[in-house]
């Protein structure tokens, strides 16, 4: 339900009582060229990013165009070849080039790894949330399969290490990420993301999964009697027991990386798999042959869509550097037969991670215990690369695969490209989505969302007394893009369609809604909602604690365009009494003294619109230079001191701009009004902007409990706002 209120058509929000109260001011800019130097304007992409939105692969009845990295003997990109020094030959017959051009990526990134720092373990540092990208600015896209069918226990650990290291100190502005198991779910939080705080939920709920296939070298000898049948025949059924086993196994990793690959399809630019995995087989150990025939089929299938997705995988065998001898877990001395068994196994291991790295234009990483090594090679690898192409004969497009070969005739260079296509063209490929359902659907499960209509979601976690937690969801409309029609007696009219999920991290919905919403407006209304928009308010009911991540599809029912919204919120576990805060609310003080601004300044839960017509309630958070910001946040669980029976609880806001803190205000001790709930009160804060640079901010709350265990003593919340 919506309905009209002076400046914005909104719901009123949860009255927020102050307990305690805070103002504070930014300090004035020294002067203009300071100002003018803090700006938040994005740099326009230049012409290396527009370049790389060029490189996907084209298969169609015109080009045929692949990618191509080209090393010298160091394994540096050469980066100065020209049309006339490449030779490309199809199904070995030489082909002239039709299309040649040198892709770089903007930035410079290093085969070195970042320093590494004094302590042991990665730990994650604070993370802050991030905006959605837009698909130009998207500068990498990795998606990182974490086979977990096919991981031991101490490869799991292993690769949960690495992961925490990329996120920390590798992972840079631009990159598209994703954190994906095969063997678990596709759950909420294996989503491709920037904001860090996602992936790291992701990585500490990598666990193993004893189920998984075994790849590990065994120095065990398990060679049987030839004379006893009985035995003979037992171990036969066990090994093809196990084979069945692997197989499904092997076809279940395959069908997640299927999964992530169909998915970047639609992503600009060339993107990368990067596989963490023991390792699988193709070949069967049973001479099976229905058995090889179907993992080689799924592997063929997989290559051709990575192909045409322009999807390169990169293969990272997470069992580290093999010593290839016998451990103290193996009594008495293995025998030559053992032996020769692991290092079979281990070459075995390694057949279905070369074959895709290979077919896809990348390489395998193998016997080292660093395994961020390989990830940084193949952050390299995908910094630059050529694209070239051919005009294609009819006969090309008869369904049937065709190999590629690139060679470089400058002596020493070593090309690695696509094996080759199969001959079908994309007027064969899927149509854009025409239904309603298609159309919620598409822009629900698009990795980067649906842009058409402006649309933005907040929400933010805050306890109930009467619900319990719910994750109270405000969704903002801009109407420059949505389609009113006339109506009768003047009027105008407009229909449209929202639907909103809330996902836990298992990727089970939580709550939904779904719902029409069909307004009519006469013509200072229809004014109105032009220039100050459309709010709309709902409640998810959250029945445990964890990760949430909430998704928003709105439609415009007369012209079928959609936008899509997501974000991600941890709800606290009040049961264990520690600190925890509720989400954090901004908006403009009712009533400012600016004159005299003070500590208990009078605080209202009233939404005006900010001078100027610039709206400034929670739903949008835009704010004048001259004018102030209104915060509050409920707090929970705060220690009382057991002789005065009050908490020592300090309030500390920062004010973060481009990643980086440039206001870091002084922690303020409260004194909490008379009567007040120490397990539950509510803080509400000020602070002027003093002419703040137009642009983007994030507001950062710090709360700190004196008297709790260091550990849990810090509680914080972040929210994003601008300045016009």
């Amino acid at each position: 339900m919506l309905r009209l209120k002076r400046g914005i058509i909104t719901f009123l929000l949860m009255v927020i009582s102050p307990a305690g109260s805070f103002s504070q001011q930014l300090p004035v800019p020294a002067g203009e060229s300071k100002a003018k130097a803090s700006e938040q304007n994005p740099p326009k992409p230049d012409s290396s990013t527009q370049k790389q939105n060029e490189g996907i692969v084209r298969i169609n009845t015109q080009l045929v165009q692949v990618d191509a990295v080209i090393t010298d003997k160091k394994g540096r990109h050469v980066e100065d070849l020209t049309a006339a020094e490449i030779e490309m030959s199809v199904d070995g017959k030489q082909q002239p080039l039709t299309y040649f051009k040198h892709i770089k990526l903007p930035g410079t990134v290093s085969r070195e790894l970042p320093a590494k720092k004094k302590t042991g373990n990665v730990t994650a540092p604070e993370s802050m949330p991030t905006r959605q990208l837009d698909s130009k600015e998207v500068r990498r896209t990795i998606a990182f399969i974490v086979d977990d069918l096919g991981l031991s226990f101490k490869s799991t650990e292993f690769v949960r290490e690495t992961l925490r290291k990329f996120v920390a100190e590798q992972m840079q502005e631009g990159d598209f990420v994703a954190i994906i198991r095969t063997g678990n779910g596709l759950g909420m939080l294996e989503q491709f993301t920037s904001d860090k705080r996602i992936l790291y939920s992701a990585i500490e709920r990598l666990i193993w999964n004893p189920l998984s296939r075994d790849m590990m070298p065994s120095f065990e000898d398990s060679a049987v009697d030839a004379s006893d049948d009985d035995a003979v025949q037992k171990q036969a059924t066990l090994d093809a027991f196990d084979e069945f086993r692997e197989t499904n196994f092997s076809t279940g990793t395959l069908g997640a990386i299927s999964f992530v690959v169909q998915s970047l399809r639609t992503l600009p630019g060339r993107k990368s798999v990067i596989l963490l995995s023991d390792g699988f087989r193709i070949n069967s150990q049973n001479d099976d042959a229905n058995t090889t025939n179907q993992l080689i089929q799924a592997m063929q299938d997989l290559v051709e869509q990575a192909n045409r997705s322009s999807v390169v995988v990169y293969s990272i065998d997470a069992k580290g550097l093999q010593p290839f001898m016998p451990g103290a877990d193996v009594g008495g001395r293995a025998n030559a037969g053992a032996i020769t068994k692991a290092l079979d196994t281990a070459q075995e291991a390694l057949e279905g991670p070369v074959y895709l790295a290979k077919q896809t234009g990348g390489f395998m990483v193998t016997n080292t215990n660093d395994l961020n090594i390989g990830i940084q090679e193949a952050i390299y690898d995908q910094q630059s690369y050529y694209l070239i192409g051919f005009d294609p004969e009819d006969e090309k497009f008869d369904r049937k695969f065709h190999s590629i070969k690139i060679k470089a005739n400058r002596p020493g260079l070593t090309v690695r490209t696509r094996s080759g296509f199969f001959g079908s063209n994309e007027s064969e490929e899927p149509s854009e989505p025409k239904t309603r359902g298609e159309q919620i659907l598409s822009a629900l499960m698009s990795p980067l969302g649906k842009r058409d209509l402006p649309l933005r979601m907040t929400p933010y976690f805050f306890n109930s007394s009467k619900l319990g937690p719910l994750a109270r969801t405000l969704f903002y409309f801009d109407c420059s893009k949505l389609t009113f029609k006339d109506g009768p007696n003047g009027q105008k009219q407009l229909n449209l369609e929202i639907a909103a999920f809330a996902f836990d991290e298992k990727g089970a919905t939580s709550d939904m809604t779904a719902n029409r919403i069909n307004l009519s407006f006469n013509e200072s209304q229809y004014q109105q909602v032009l220039a100050n928009g459309l709010a709309y308010r709902r409640d998810f009911t959250l029945k445990k604690p964890g990760a949430y991540q909430f998704r928003a599809v709105l439609r415009d029912s007369e012209s079928g365009l959609t936008g899509s919204a997501s974000q991600f919120i941890q709800v606290p576990d009040l049961s264990k009494k520690r600190l925890a805060m509720s989400g954090l609310v901004l908006t403009a003080p009712a009533a400012t003294d600016e004159k005299n601004p003070k500590a208990g300044a009078t605080q209202s839960d009233a939404s005006a619109p900010q001078p100027g017509g610039l709206p400034s309630t929670p739903y949008v958070r835009r704010f004048s230079q001259t004018g102030w910001i209104q915060y509050g946040a409920a707090i929970y669980n705060a220690t009382t001191d057991k002789k005065t029976g009050k908490p020592q609880v300090t309030v500390q806001a920062e004010i973060f701009s481009d990643g980086k803190p440039i206001y870091k205000f002084p922690a303020h001790l409260l004194e909490l009004a008379t009567g007040a709930n120490p397990e539950k009160f509510d803080y509400v804060g000020k602070l002027r902007l003093n002419n703040l640079p137009a642009g983007d901010y994030l507001l950062h709350m710090i709360v700190t409990d004196g008297l709790a265990k260091k550990k849990y003593g810090r509680a914080d919340q972040w929210m994003d706002f601008s300045v016009k």
